[in-house]
């Protein structure tokens, strides 16, 4: 049997877990390929899942996808770049999916019942009123019993599923070698900042517009139905950022001084008439209409 010498050159081990004492297949680039194709199709599921719960509507949802100028693709390669670099960071395979499924596919939920009762898609603003949501919640269980028994229960055995599988998950595959999990974070931590770097909606972006993603702050209904729940929900990220004006705090709150005599109400309610439009019109050139000042 020939000696290898110490000088020869060997061949860099791959990236990918296949080997359950190594999480390395030398020389072999089936792993990394079959990896990224799996990858690639949970994302895509994922995704397809996340638009269909909101849009409520299976046509308009394959729609979405087969239009050359929607940024579908673009969402399951973002998908599939968040999954891969928290498989990095989780350190097993595919398990970066057990963390982003289930809480964007409860914002799907939520945001179509959302437009379903306000015909108003969920922002990332709607979070800062989670104080008056709980204030709510002891009235809604009061008005639905039932359905809200349902829902503890569901969100119970949805929660004890995950742990159960996050468990067995994490005995059955094999640990991912540094290296691995270094290559795929080298991947994927580069890609995501530049594209949180061009989300800014209030800066132009070449390549977002290569990317079919066209900010309709002006039209937030539009802007969801053209970018897709996930685009057009991180593209209103930064309204969700609301700054205390100075001075602000509960004891400056506190210290206002309440007003000693109550406003007195007149006993004949007056007629209040409210008109919202977008176009400028002169409220006197109403026929058979006076105007009286107040």
């Amino acid at each position: 049997m020939a000696r290898i010498s110490k000088g020869a050159a060997r061949p860099a081990p791959q990236f990918l877990e296949d080997d359950p004492s190594t999480g390395y297949l030398p020389g072999r680039r089936w792993p990394i390929v079959r990896y990224g194709l799996v990858t690639l199709l949970a994302s895509a599921i994922l995704v397809f899942a996340i638009e269909w719960i909101v849009r409520g509507d299976f046509s308009g949802t394959v729609a979405f996808f087969l239009q050359p100028f929607k940024p579908g693709w673009t969402t399951i390669i973002v998908f599939a770049l968040v999954l891969i670099g928290l498989d990095a960071v989780i350190g097993r395979s595919h398990q970066g999916l057990m963390i982003v499924a289930p809480l964007t596919l409860a914002l799907a939920f939520v945001g179509h019942q959302k437009s379903h009762y306000l015909g108003d898609p969920l922002y990332p603003t709607d979070f800062l009123y989670s104080r008056q949501i709980m204030a709510l919640m002891p009235l809604l269980v009061r008005e639905r019993p039932w359905t809200a028994a349902m829902l503890a229960v569901g969100i119970i055995a949805g929660l004890a599923l995950l742990a159960y599988g996050w468990r067995l998950w994490r005995r059955k595959v094999p640990i991912l070698s540094r290296k691995g999990r270094l290559a795929r974070l080298t991947l994927t931590v580069p890609l995501l900042a530049f594209f949180v770097s061009i989300m800014d909606y209030a800066t132009f972006s070449w390549t977002r517009d290569r990317l079919q993603i066209i900010p309709i702050m002006w039209d937030q209904k539009e802007n969801y139905a053209s970018n897709g729940f996930a685009l057009a929900f991180a593209l209103n990220v930064p309204m969700a950022h609301v700054s205390a004006p100075s001075g602000y705090s509960d004891k400056a709150i506190a210290a206002i001084e309440r007003p000693q005599v109550t406003a007195s109400v007149p006993d004949e309610k007056p007629d209040i008439i409210v008109v919202m439009s977008e176009s400028f019109w002169d409220p006197t050139k109403l026929p058979g209409v006076t105007i009286t000042p107040d």
